[in-house]
């Protein structure tokens, strides 16, 4: 489904978190068995929904019949929920849409690492489950990006026992570790006026991220617990990878911290930082930390690493760092800052039309800085170089069941929208994440000045 077009502890501190909590009323509509009924028949609908889709001649026409009678029966209990008022609850959609997805068992042995062939592509990547790997269970899950030299890349094997081998975290969490495209340059930002620019990037993106979709896939990876593990020469690509797909991330690990001072880091205002300060790039880090202080605040921790670098010896701390961190798919304060005119999205805000970035001058670049304030049931945007955009609105933002107010650039409107179910579930769907629920949908186009 998704491909894109991430102090010594206990190794239960890192085992699968059930999901965070609503910022509203957290007070559920539905009892305990009601969620676990309808989240049983959701599970087996989007089972028989998914073969179906994937089925053809004799075999489509039998998995249409199962996909109908999965279907009537989830209908039958939804239609029970919601005139509970579920689309309005997000303790109880949280709830019944965790975990939602089936998953396969594995098809690599546990505990071991292998290397593997993405299907149909020539890309590849480094694999390792935990031995007590289940496939019923969401598992935090590390991408790894392994270090490297002019465009000389060590293979997922052999840097893999250079950062996680012998580690706790290798009981609690999937490690992934793509093959990176012999070759080419990772940290470099592309020049795109330059002929192939865009063909080198959709490259880099591609090493990634097909591994990382087959994984997703076919293992039960925790949505709110992906992290990005960057290492040497690919530090500053993760944070303009990161940057693209800012909503993916529980948090990045800099093993190599490098400057990325021609790439805006607006988007990365919900994305925890771990910076690895190894002695000789103590300046670099510095300098970074300063830049993350003025424009996200308090989300980079600077570490001193152990050891000689990519630094195996400070796994410990690297996963006393992780352990609380996950994703939220609704943060409340929002900058939209695009470093790609065809990635401009991020959680609940994207931009429909807007100026291209290679056109815009410096301080004129399209940017949208949203802010849901649910006590005031307002949603207030600052928009720069945007013409039309969207938002996703689910009731942890605003109450969608009255009047909500949207402030474009100063000027208010007054709105009402109805949730919508099936709308909801097909932006989940080809997300495929889970916390990805929102039953509205909003347009809006910039008043002129």
């Amino acid at each position: 489904m998704f491909i894109a077009a991430t102090f010594s502890l206990l190794a239960t501190t890192l085992a699968p978190q059930n999901p965070a909590a609503s910022s509203q009323d957290s007070k559920p509509v539905l009892a305990n068995r009601e969620q676990k009924t309808l989240s049983d028949k959701l599970g087996k609908y989007l089972a028989a929904e998914i073969i179906y889709d994937d089925s053809k001649g004799k075999a489509r026409e039998k998995a249409s019949k199962t996909r109908r009678k999965a279907k009537e029966a989830f209908d039958k209990e939804w239609d029970k929920a919601e005139k509970k008022g579920i689309l309005g609850s997000m303790v109880d959609l949280k709830a019944v849409f965790y975990n939602c997805f089936p998953n396969k068992r594995p098809e690599v042995g546990k505990g071991n690492f292998y290397v593997r062939d993405v299907d149909e592509t020539d890309f590849s990547y480094g694999l390792q489950i935990p031995k007590k790997y289940s496939e019923k269970t969401p598992w935090t899950t590390v991408v790894v990006l392994p270090s490297g030299k002019g465009g000389t890349w060590t293979k997922p094997k052999d840097y893999f026992t250079k950062v996680w081998a012998g580690s706790n975290l290798l009981t609690s969490a999937i490690v992934n570790i793509p093959t990176l495209p012999q070759g080419l340059e990772m940290d470099p930002i592309p020049d795109y006026s330059r002929e192939g620019a865009e063909k080198e990037e959709d490259r880099r993106i591609g090493s990634v991220f097909s591994s990382f979709g087959f994984v997703m896939n076919n293992y039960n990876v925790d949505r709110s617990r992906v992290f990005l593990d960057c290492g040497k020469e690919t530090c500053g690509y993760g944070l303009r990878l990161a940057s693209l797909f800012p909503d993916r991330w529980a948090g990045i690990i800099l093993r190599d911290p490098t400057a990325v001072d021609d790439i805006r880091i607006g988007n990365l205002l919900n994305v925890p930082i771990l910076a690895i300060d190894s002695g000789d790039n103590t300046a670099t880090v510095t300098a970074l930390q300063k830049r993350w202080d003025e424009h996200c605040p308090g989300m980079m921790t600077v570490l001193k690493g152990k050891g000689a670098a990519p630094h195996l010896a400070s796994a410990a701390d690297i996963e006393a760092w992780m352990a609380d961190k996950q994703r939220t798919m609704t943060p409340k304060k929002i900058t939209l800052e695009p470093n790609h005119d065809r990635f401009n999205k991020s959680y609940w805000v994207g931009m429909l039309v807007a100026d291209s970035l290679l056109t815009a001058s410096p301080d004129k670049k399209p940017r949208l800085q949203v802010v849901a304030d649910r006590a005031a049931n307002r949603i207030t945007v600052d928009a720069q170089g945007v013409e039309r955009f969207e938002v996703l609105l689910n009731d942890d933002l605003v109450d969608l069941s009255k009047e909500f107010t949207i402030v474009i650039n100063g000027k208010a409107i007054k709105e009402t929208r109805h949730r919508s179910f099936r709308e909801m579930k097909k932006r989940m769907m080809l997300r495929n994440d889970w916390s990805y629920l929102f039953p509205v949908r909003y347009i809006a186009t910039v008043p002129k000045e």
